[in-house]
């Protein structure tokens, strides 16, 4: 997808930081608001009620011209799903275990990697510094991070990394809805015998139920909708950069919804990685790569 207006309209411009400002608020709120479900239901219930209803949700945008690639694509579409499914599970594993605001940040390691990855401009390396020292302040022993939500956001960013790559390809010959949506259905359908081995508990959890929808909405359909405006205002390189404000925003919700505080310490290390994804975004092109729709 390219860019069709020009940067330089200051009007442009306001409507696309206006635009990630919703995105990244409609994002993480969704994303403290599944903690509430998680608590309520459990991970798998929580993950597989976000997946399974966005792409209903999708679906119902386009049903005619959702069908299945060619054979050829199809295992493409597959890592796909499968790339999704492992970096969603991760991410709410990991928010089940350390404040919202820091999973986040540390999520955005994997759009980072996938930035830098093979450059040799001394500028990357500096981005790959920054962001390991504020990795490095949220492991020590005055984080709230414990060793298990931190590793866990890790395999997120891994994850994330992959689904970069992965939908980077889908999205080059085939229509970037039918991607997100097929690749939510795949998630979906992956999770189902896992949630049905474990037991289902959202019957007799109305509340878990509703809140599920909303964070279906506010997560993954509504936010996906409003990138595809946002991505033809500016260029790539600078909606990267305008979506390094997330962890920020998560970091706000996590407060607000969840009563999640933060040290200064820990706020020092969030900016550190948000400065970090924001100048690879910028210096290496990275939004080329952040493109593809976050789900």
């Amino acid at each position: 997808m390219t860019t069709s207006s020009p940067e330089g309209s200051r009007g442009t411009a306001g409507r696309a930081v206006l635009i990630v400002v919703v995105i990244a608020v409609s994002f993480q709120t969704g994303s403290a608001l599944a903690v509430k479900v998680i608590d309520s239901v459990g991970i798998v219930e929580a993950l597989w009620m976000r997946t399974a209803i966005a792409a209903l949700i999708l679906a119902c945008i386009r049903p005619h011209r959702l069908r299945l690639p060619p054979k050829g694509r199809r295992l493409r579409l597959a890592l796909l799903a499968l790339a999704l499914l492992g970096m969603n599970g991760s991410f709410y594993a990991a928010i089940s275990q350390a404040p919202v605001g820091l999973v986040v940040a540390v999520e955005f390691l994997g759009p980072l990697a996938v930035a830098v990855l093979g450059s040799r401009r001394l500028l990357d390396y500096l981005w790959i510094v920054l962001a390991g020292a504020g990795v490095a302040l949220l492991g020590g022993p005055t984080s709230s991070v414990s060793g298990l939500g931190l590793g866990l956001a890790l395999l997120a960013a891994f994850f994330w990394a992959a689904y970069l790559v992965l939908a980077k390809r889908a999205v080059s010959d085939m229509d970037p809805l039918s991607v997100t949506t097929l690749m939510l259905i795949g998630s979906a359908a992956l999770l189902t015998p896992v949630m049905l081995a474990v037991g289902p508990k959202v019957s007799g959890h109305g509340t878990a139920l509703a809140l599920g929808v909303l964070v279906a909405i506010l997560s993954s359909a509504f936010p996906y909708v409003l990138e595809l405006v946002g991505l033809r205002l500016v260029k790539a390189a600078t909606w990267g950069v305008l979506l390094s404000i997330e962890p920020a925003v998560a970091g706000l919700t996590g407060y607000l919804i969840l009563g999640q505080s933060l040290t200064w310490l820990e706020i020092a290390a969030m900016v550190a990685v948000m400065a970090a994804a924001a100048g690879a975004s910028w210096t290496s092109g990275a939004g080329e790569e952040l493109e593809v729709p976050t789900v």
